[in-house]
C-alpha cells in the first residue's frame, strides 16, 4: 500500500471516527434527556397515584363517618330513648349494627349504662370518669385508648339526644382497623408510608406500626401546615424520623385529613435507576459505534462519497439513487437509504392526511361541544323556571276546575273549557322545555310498540284533521323500548304534528317500527339492540340549510305564533337521554323522514292503567295536613280538598308540619310540596313520616324537582289534575274510590 493509499486511509477512518463521535454525541444527549424525562414522569405518575390515594381514602373514611354519624343521629331520635325504654332501645341499636363493624355504648354524664356488645343489663353503670366529651346538642367524634367496657382502642362518634334537656348520648364505636383495612384494600405503592389523622391531627390508622401510632399526634410541621390549609406536596420528617415528601390532603367534611409520605430514598433510587440506565446506554452506544467504524474504514473508500451524496440527498427530502458500488456493504446501504426514502415520502404524505382528518374531527367535535354547552345552558334555565310557573299553572288549573263544576252549559263554560285547554298547552310546553334541556328526570318502562303506535294513532288521527292520512306498520316480533311513555308519545305526536303542518293539512304520514343495528335496520333479532321508528311524509322537505338546525331549540320555519320551536329539540334530547339517537333525512320536493331509534328490551311491558274522568272520587273524610309553601296554590287547593268532604290543616313548611305530628295531632295523610323553604324537602319530610309509629302516607306534588324519592311514594306533577289528587289521597289513606256521578 502506498502511502498516499494509507493516508487516505488514515483520512477516512479519523473521518469515521469525528462522524461516529458527532452522531452518538447527539444521541447520548437525547438519551440523557429521555432518562431524565422518563424519571420526571416516573416521579409525576408516583405523586399522582400518592394523590389519588389519599383523596380516594379521604372519602372512604368520611363515608364510613357518616354512616356512623347516621346512624347515631336517627339512634338519638329514637322513641324508646325518650320513654327511657333502654330494653327496647338495646334492641334497635343491636338490629341497627347488625352485621356491621360497629357497636353501640349509651351514656349518661360520667357513666354508661348500655353496650351493645355485651348482652343487655339494666343495672349497667360503668364509671367513665375520663370520658370528657359530653354533648348537650349536636354531634362530635374522639378516640379512646381502652373503653370502660371493650378495653380496646375506639373511634366514636356521638350524637346528643335529640330532645331538651339531653338525658343521654348515643356513641357509635368501630375499631381503628377498619381504617387501616380501608388502606390495605388500596395497596399503597412507592414506599409509601399511609395515616389518616382526625380533626386534633391525631393518628386514627397507619400503614406502617399502627399500634405503635395509634392516638399519637402528628409531627408539629404537619400540624402548622393543617392550621394555615396548606395542602399538597412539602418536604417533612414522618413520625419515624424519614425524610419524605409529604401529601397533606384537604379535610373531609369531618375534619379528618389523610396524609401520605413518600420517603425521599424511593424518589432518590428512581433518579439514581434512570441516571446509571443512560450512561449505560450511551457508553454501549459508543462503543458499538466506534467498533463498526473501524469496520467499514477497512472496507470502504470510494463508495463513501456515493453513500455521502445518497444521505445527503435523502436529508433534503428527495429519495437518492440505487447505486452499484461493487461492495456488498455499501450496496445494501445505498439500498436501505433508497428505501428509506420510500417510507419517509409515503408516510409524509401519510401524515398530511392524518393531519387534516384531526383538524376535520376537532372542528366536529368542538361544534358538538358548542351544542352540548348550548342545552346544557337552555336546560338550566328551564328548570330554574319550571317550579315556579308549574306552581302557576296549579293556581289556575286547580280554580278553574272548580269553577267548572258550578258553571252551566253555555258561553261561561265554554270560557272556562278554553282556558283549561290552555293550561294543558302551557303545561305540555314546560314539559318540552324540560325535556330537550335534559332538566326532567325520565321514567322509563319496557313499552310494547304495536299497541302503544295504536293509541297514538288514534289520538293524533282526531287531532291531525280529517285530511291527514296516519298509517302505521310494525314489524313482526318486535321486542319492546325501554323509554319514558309519556316522553314516547309527547314525541310522535311532535313528529306527526310536524308532518302536518309541514304539509298543510293534506297528505301521508307513515309510521314504520323495526329492528336496528347501529342505527342501521336490519331483518336479524340476534344482531339489534335498537328499535327504530320512522315518521315520514310527502311534505315539501327541507332545504340543506333548514336541515342543519332543525333539531335547535327555537328554531322554527313556521310563522310567529304558530311554533314554538321545541318540538324537535324535545325528540332529540329524549331519544339521546334514553340511549338512543335520531336523524332527519330529508330533500326538498321528496318529504321528510324522521328516525327516532331507541334502546329495546327484553322486559315484559305492564299494562297501564288509564285515569279515569269525571267528578272528583269520592271516598271516607279524611284529616289531611296541607304542606305548601305557595299561598296562591294553597288558597285554591285547600278549597278544593276541602270541597271533597275532608278536613284540611295548611302548613307553609315541612318544619312547622313536623312540629304539628309530633305535638300529637293526628292526620290521614300528608299532602306536601316537595321544593319549599327551609332545610327539609317533601322527600325528607315523606322518609321522616315513614318512621312514625305508626307511619302516616304521603303524597307529594312538584312542579319541578331534579331528586327522586328514595321511599315508595306517590307524585303529582304539577299543574295535576284534582281527581288525580283526590285519587292519590284516598288510595294512600287505604280508601276504596268510588267515582262520583257528575252533575
Amino acid at each position: 500500500m502506498n502511502p498516499q493509499d494509507i493516508r487516505a486511509t488514515v483520512k477516512i477512518r479519523t473521518r469515521l471516527l469525528w462522524l461516529v463521535f458527532a452522531a452518538w454525541l447527539p444521541s447520548a444527549i437525547a438519551i440523557g434527556l429521555v432518562a431524565r424525562s422518563e424519571y420526571v414522569e416516573l416521579k409525576s405518575s408516583a405523586l399522582q397515584d400518592v394523590r389519588r390515594l389519599a383523596d380516594g381514602l379521604n372519602s372512604i373514611v368520611e363515608r364510613e363517618l357518616d354512616k356512623r354519624f347516621v346512624m347515631a343521629r336517627t339512634l338519638s331520635a329514637s322513641t324508646a330513648l325518650q320513654l327511657n325504654d333502654l330494653a327496647r332501645f338495646y334492641i334497635e341499636a343491636s338490629l341497627a349494627t347488625k352485621g356491621m363493624d360497629s357497636w353501640v355504648a349509651l351514656y349518661r354524664p360520667g357513666r354508661q349504662v348500655l353496650n351493645t356488645r355485651f348482652p343487655y343489663d339494666p343495672l349497667l353503670a360503668v364509671p367513665v370518669p375520663e370520658l370528657a366529651l359530653w354533648l348537650t346538642s349536636g354531634e362530635a367524634s374522639y378516640f379512646d385508648r381502652s373503653g370502660p367496657l371493650v378495653k380496646q382502642p375506639l373511634i366514636g362518634v356521638i350524637a346528643a339526644q335529640a330532645i331538651t334537656p339531653v338525658d343521654f348520648n348515643v356513641v357509635v364505636a368501630f375499631d381503628p382497623a377498619v381504617l387501616n383495612s380501608a388502606i390495605s384494600k388500596l395497596s399503597p405503592s412507592h414506599g409509601a408510608i399511609v395515616s389518616i389523622v382526625d380533626k386534633d391531627l391525631k393518628v386514627m390508622a397507619r400503614s406502617k406500626d399502627h399500634h405503635a401510632w395509634l392516638g399519637r399526634e402528628a409531627t408539629v410541621d404537619m400540624k402548622q401546615r393543617a392550621l394555615a390549609g396548606r395542602d399538597g406536596f412539602e418536604p417533612s420528617i414522618t413520625l419515624d424520623k424519614v425524610p419524605a415528601l409529604t401529601y397533606l390532603s384537604l379535610p373531609n367534611r369531618h375534619g379528618w385529613y389523610t396524609i401520605v409520605a413518600l420517603p425521599q430514598e424511593t424518589l432518590d433510587h428512581e433518579a439514581r435507576h434512570a441516571a446509571v440506565k443512560a450512561i449505560g446506554l450511551a457508553a454501549t452506544l459508543l462503543g458499538l459505534s466506534l467498533l463498526l467504524a473501524l469496520y467499514v474504514a477497512r472496507s470502504v473508500s470510494e463508495p463513501l462519497l456515493a453513500l455521502e451524496e445518497a444521505a445527503e440527498e435523502l436529508g433534503q427530502e428527495r429519495v437518492p439513487q440505487l447505486l452499484k458500488t461493487g461492495i456488498s456493504e455499501a450496496d445494501r446501504v445505498a439500498r436501505a437509504l433508497r428505501d428509506a426514502g420510500v417510507r419517509i415520502k409515503e408516510s409524509a404524505d401519510v401524515l398530511e392526511a392524518k393531519v387534516n382528518d384531526a383538524v376535520a374531527r376537532t372542528a366536529e367535535v368542538q361544534q358538538r361541544l358548542a351544542d352540548a354547552q348550548k342545552r346544557e345552558a337552555l336546560g338550566r334555565l328551564a328548570g330554574g323556571v319550571a317550579h315556579d310557573f308549574n306552581n302557576l299553572l296549579q293556581t289556575i288549573s286547580a280554580a278553574l276546575h272548580l269553577m267548572v263544576a258550578t258553571t252551566p252549559e253555555g258561553p261561561p263554560r265554554r270560557m272556562l273549557d278554553a282556558a283549561t285547554r290552555a293550561t294543558g298547552k302551557a303545561a305540555d310546553l314546560v314539559k318540552q322545555m324540560l325535556a330537550f334541556g335534559r332538566a326532567q328526570k325520565l321514567q322509563p318502562a319496557a313499552v310494547n310498540i304495536n299497541d302503544f303506535l295504536l293509541k297514538v294513532c288514534d289520538l293524533a288521527g282526531k287531532a291531525a284533521g280529517t285530511n291527514i292520512n296516519i298509517h302505521a306498520n310494525v314489524a313482526p316480533g318486535l321486542p319492546a323500548v325501554f323509554v319514558d311513555p309519556s316522553q314516547l308519545e309527547l314525541a310522535l305526536l311532535n313528529l306527526i304534528f310536524n308532518a302536518r303542518d309541514a304539509m298543510q293539512g293534506r297528505g301521508e304520514i307513515k309510521i314504520h317500527a323495526f329492528l336496528a343495528v347501529n342505527g342501521l335496520s336490519s331483518a336479524s333479532p340476534a344482531q339489534s339492540a335498537f328499535v327504530q321508528i320512522d315518521v315520514s311524509d310527502n311534505g315539501p322537505g327541507m332545504d340543506a340549510s333548514t336541515l342543519r338546525k332543525a333539531f335547535d331549540p327555537y328554531f322554527t320555519t313556521k310563522p310567529v305564533g304558530s311554533g314554538s320551536g321545541l318540538g324537535l329539540a324535545q325528540v332529540l334530547s329524549f331519544a339521546r337521554q334514553s340511549g338512543g339517537d335520531a336523524h332527519i333525512v330529508s330533500e326538498q320536493g321528496r318529504g321528510t323522514n324522521v328516525q327516532l331509534i331507541l334502546p329495546s328490551t327484553t322486559a315484559v311491558p305492564t299494562a297501564s292503567a288509564s285515569a279515569s274522568t269525571g267528578a272528583v272520587a269520592a271516598g271516607r273524610p279524611l284529616r289531611v295536613l296541607m304542606v305548601e309553601d305557595d299561598s296562591l296554590v294553597a288558597s285554591v287547593v285547600l278549597s278544593a280538598i276541602e270541597g271533597m268532604g275532608h278536613c284540611a290543616t295548611h302548613c307553609l313548611n315541612a318544619e312547622k308540619a313536623k312540629e304539628l305530628i309530633t305535638q300529637g295531632e293526628r292526620f290521614d295523610v300528608v299532602f306536601s310540596d316537595v321544593v319549599m323553604p327551609g332545610a327539609i324537602t317533601g322527600f325528607d319530610l315523606a322518609e321522616w313520616c315513614q318512621t312514625l309509629q305508626p307511619p302516616i302516607p304521603v303524597v307529594l306534588a312538584t312542579g319541578y324537582s331534579a331528586q327522586s324519592p328514595e321511599t315508595d311514594v306517590v307524585v303529582l306533577r304539577k299543574p295535576y289534575d284534582l281527581n288525580d289528587l283526590a285519587r292519590a289521597l284516598q288510595q294512600a289513606a287505604g280508601a276504596d274510590i268510588t267515582p262520583a256521578l257528575k252533575g
